[in-house]
């Protein structure tokens, strides 16, 4: 209860004086940071399988942040402002940063592990697969069948991606392969924050009974 009532109250105090919910400036923020990125050599933050090997490590995050030119970025930044604009979550800016941060790196570990054969990564769609995943969990506090139409929404296009991904992905439009893996990674990872979110939740108010 008492995250609950600060989240609230941060929300609360972000729309008294700038009349905008959190999440829109979350999502003003990163795509901020994504066109600032775009503009320098992007080589230097894409993801690469040896990053590990070269003491990269910021590459594992930046890398979601990055795009491979003006076209995939769009698209990208649409659907997050997609995904603001319908699920409407009402997460703090902490809980923004905390979710894609770990969507990021989780996705990151999860190329370096079962995707020797990637060289290298850029594009936030996975994390914004996972976000849109976890923001249709959030919805379904309120808003069951909007959020049940939202999450076998995102889930359904993943597994076409995964059965057939010459005829769903988004290739032709930003002129490079779609690592669909990505999509999958960001949806399981979700999943599971959801879960271990959850469970802690749990745990905490049976501690605070206690």
């Amino acid at each position: 209860m008492i995250l609950s009532n600060k989240t609230l109250s941060n929300n609360c105090a972000i729309n008294q004086y700038f009349g905008v919910s959190a999440s829109w400036w979350y999502v003003l923020v990163s795509l901020l940071i994504m066109v600032c990125l775009q503009v320098v050599d992007s080589q230097v933050f894409r993801f690469q399988h040896d990053w590990i090997e070269q003491s990269e490590f910021w590459r594992v995050v930046t890398g979601h942040w990055i795009h491979f030119n003006w076209q995939h970025l769009l698209l990208n930044g649409l659907g997050l402002v997609l995904c603001v604009g319908i699920a409407r979550p009402t997460w703090s800016i902490g809980r923004w940063t905390v979710y894609n941060l770990l969507l990021a790196i989780g996705i990151s570990m999860l190329f370096t592990w079962f995707n020797p054969e990637l060289g290298w990564y850029v594009g936030y769609s996975g994390v914004l697969f996972g976000v849109f995943l976890l923001s249709a969990f959030e919805l379904f506090k309120t808003e069951r069948i909007m959020a049940l139409l939202l999450g076998l929404g995102v889930c359904s296009k993943v597994a076409l991606e995964q059965m057939s991904p010459m005829t769903v992905t988004s290739s032709d439009i930003i002129g490079v392969p779609v690592i669909i893996d990505a999509h999958l990674y960001g949806l399981v990872l979700a999943a599971a924050i959801a879960l271990i979110f959850a469970l802690g939740k749990q745990v905490h108010t049976i501690v605070k009974k206690a």
